[in-house]
C-alpha cells in the first residue's frame, strides 16, 4: 500500500512541476522571434543552443529546422517547447543538425510519431545523448526505435516516464542498435517483471554503467534476475527504488553491495 501510494504521488508531483516550468515562462512572441533567441542563446563557441521551456511550439520548431547557422551546433536543448511530432518531424529533416551529438527534448509530447522521426532521419546519425523523458511514448514508438541504424553511437538514452510496458522493454533489451550504450533511464515506466528478465539476459549492452529501473513495477523476481546477471560487467549503478520489492531483494542486493563492485539502490 505504501509504495502504491508513494508512486501515485510522485505521478501528481512529476504533473505538477512539467506544468509549472511550462506555464512559469512566456511563449514565443512576434517581439522577439525564433531568430533573436537562437542568436541570444547561442553560446559564444556556436555548439550549444539552449531553448528550454520557451514553448516555441510546432512552428518554431519548423522555423528552427530552417536556420543554416546551426550548422555548428553539437547540442541543443529543447525541454518543455511542446514541439509535438510534427515539430520534430521538421527538425528530423534539417540538414543543418546533421552535427548534432546531444538532444534534449524533455516535454515535448513528442508521442510515437516524433521518435519515428527521429528514428528515421537521415541527419540525426551522430547522437551521442538522447533525453526523451516525459513524452507519452510507448511501445509502438520503441518499436521503430529499434530498427533504426541512427544509434549506433548513442550513449545516453532516457526514456523516463513514458508508457513503455513490458513488450517495448523486451524490444529494447532484444535490439543490437545500441552497442555503445552507457547509461539506460527507464524510470517511471511499466516494464514489470517481463521487462527486467528481457534486460537480465540480454548480452547487448556489455559497457552499461548506469541503469534506472525505478518506479517499474518490478518485484522481487525481476529484480534478483537483474542484479544476479552475468550480463552487465560494467554496471555502476543499478537503480530499483519504488518497486514492489520484499526481503528477496533486499538480502541479493545486500550481498551484490559488499562487494562493491555494483551499487543496488532499491529503498
Amino acid at each position: 500500500m505504501t509504495i502504491k501510494t508513494s508512486k501515485i504521488h510522485a505521478m501528481k508531483t512529476s504533473t505538477i512541476c512539467l506544468l509549472f516550468f511550462l506555464l512559469a515562462v512566456p511563449s514565443l512572441s512576434g517581439a522577439e522571434d525564433i531568430f533573436a533567441l537562437v542568436a541570444k542563446r547561442t553560446s559564444q563557441d556556436g555548439k550549444i543552443l539552449d531553448l528550454s521551456g520557451l514553448r516555441i511550439g510546432t512552428s518554431g520548431a519548423k522555423q528552427l529546422a530552417g536556420m543554416e547557422s546551426l550548422a555548428k551546433i553539437t547540442t541543443l536543448f529543447l525541454q518543455g517547447n511542446n514541439i509535438k511530432a510534427r515539430g520534430m518531424k521538421a527538425l528530423a529533416k534539417s540538414p543543418h543538425l546533421a552535427g548534432l551529438k546531444h538532444l534534449d527534448l524533455w516535454g515535448n509530447l513528442l508521442g510515437d510519431l516524433g521518435l519515428k522521426a527521429i528514428s528515421e532521419s537521415p541527419y540525426l546519425r551522430q547522437l551521442e545523448s538522447l533525453k526523451l523523458w516525459k513524452n507519452e511514448i510507448s511501445d509502438d514508438g520503441i518499436e521503430l526505435m529499434v530498427v533504426s541504424k541512427n544509434f549506433a553511437t548513442l550513449k545516453t538514452l532516457m526514456l523516463n516516464d513514458n508508457l513503455i510496458s513490458p513488450d517495448g522493454a523486451k524490444m529494447l533489451a532484444s535490439s543490437e542498435g545500441f552497442p555503445q550504450l552507457l547509461t539506460l533511464n527507464l524510470f517511471r515506466n511499466e516494464i514489470g517483471d517481463g521487462g527486467a528478465q528481457a534486460f537480465a539476459s540480454s548480452p547487448n549492452f556489455p559497457d552499461l554503467e548506469l541503469l534506472y529501473l525505478g518506479q517499474n513495477s518490478i518485484t522481487d523476481q525481476g529484480a534478483i534476475a537483474l542484479i544476479e546477471s552475468p550480463h552487465f560487467p560494467q554496471l555502476k549503478v543499478l537503480d530499483l527504488v519504488l518497486n514492489l520489492l520484499g526481503e528477496a531483494t533486499t538480502m541479493a542486493a545486500f550481498k551484490a553491495n559488499r562487494k562493491g563492485k555494483t551499487q543496488i539502490i532499491y529503498r
